[in-house]
């Protein structure tokens, strides 16, 4: 889809839905696991152009922050059984191979008084060649989150697959302190864009919004209730909103709310851990 379609919502989610007569309610067994559940808002291609506009705007609190250095994935085998990969790492221009052992040593000394209350996870920067539509083949760099299920004197283990030997990857941790800091981003880029709004001569109006949040951001990660809907109820107290725990939100938009420096990055990251995605509608008369 073009860059300034909308797309937010849960990758791992269970959900009702009607097909035809049929409801059906799938929780992620075996038979039904690939399942997919989409709502898509289209534009009426009819309607005359500036009348009736619908705008999505798509803002991100990020709750993870980097660790230690970069590293360089070495050996690289997937385990089918349980969609876990297990390899082994250099430090970025060394020539030293380092086993899961290793690995997670140095990450627990660059870690410090943070060692057991954080959630861990690798960063993967995935260069591949995609075709989009009818487009020819092209490098599209990506940042793609595996957790970190262990390690030991042969392989560190994370969950997922699609790591390629070559890839390079960082050590990312939960972090309240980082998804604080973007919320109030968020905040600020909600009251801004209240203000934008108010000014224009066809005044739009925000009518409600939706929020996709990481299930692990809840009272005991801030140490207080109501953190992730705080943006919405300072901006839009009168504005209905809903949402719902996740476990791996998507977001993706060229949306001016998305922070600058996420903007310009060369690097796209679609699926996102620990964080909040926003989703704010708003509509021209």
């Amino acid at each position: 889809m073009p860059k300034e379609t909308a797309i937010v919502g849960d990758e791992r989610g269970r959900f009702l839905y009607r097909s035809g007569n049929e409801s059906r309610n799938f929780c992620g067994s075996a038979k039904y696991f690939t399942d997919a559940v989409a709502l898509v808002f289209a534009r009426d291609r009819n309607r005359a152009c500036g009348m009736g506009n619908i705008q999505f705007h798509v803002a991100l609190s990020n709750g993870v922050s980097a660790v230690g250095p970069r590293y360089k994935a070495v050996s690289v085998k997937r385990n089918c059984s349980d969609n876990s990969t297990w390899l082994t790492a250099k430090l970025e221009g060394q020539q030293v191979v380092l086993d899961g052992q290793r690995i997670l040593t140095d990450i627990d000394n660059a870690l410090g008084d943070h060692v057991d209350s954080s959630d861990l996870y690798i960063g993967v920067t995935k260069r591949r060649n995609c075709s989009i539509r009818s487009e020819k083949p092209r490098l599209i760099t990506s940042l793609s989150f595996h957790g970190l299920v262990g390690g030991d004197e042969e392989y560190l283990y994370v969950s997922g697959d699609g790591i390629r030997t070559g890839d390079y990857f960082q050590f990312y941790r939960s972090d309240p302190d980082a998804a604080l800091r973007s919320i109030r981003s968020v905040t600020l880029s909600l009251k801004n864009l209240k203000l934008d709004q108010n000014q224009k001569i066809n005044c739009s109006e925000v009518f409600g919004g939706l929020i996709f949040s990481c299930y692990g951001r809840d009272e005991p990660f801030f140490t207080c209730e109501n953190i992730d809907s705080s943006p919405f109820f300072e901006n839009f107290p009168n504005i209905p909103f809903a949402g719902i725990f996740c476990g791996g939100e998507i977001g993706r938009s060229s949306s001016s709310l998305i922070e600058e420096g996420q903007q310009e990055s060369p690097v796209s990251c679609c699926l996102h851990v620990y964080s909040a995605v926003y989703l704010v509608m708003s509509y021209t008369p």
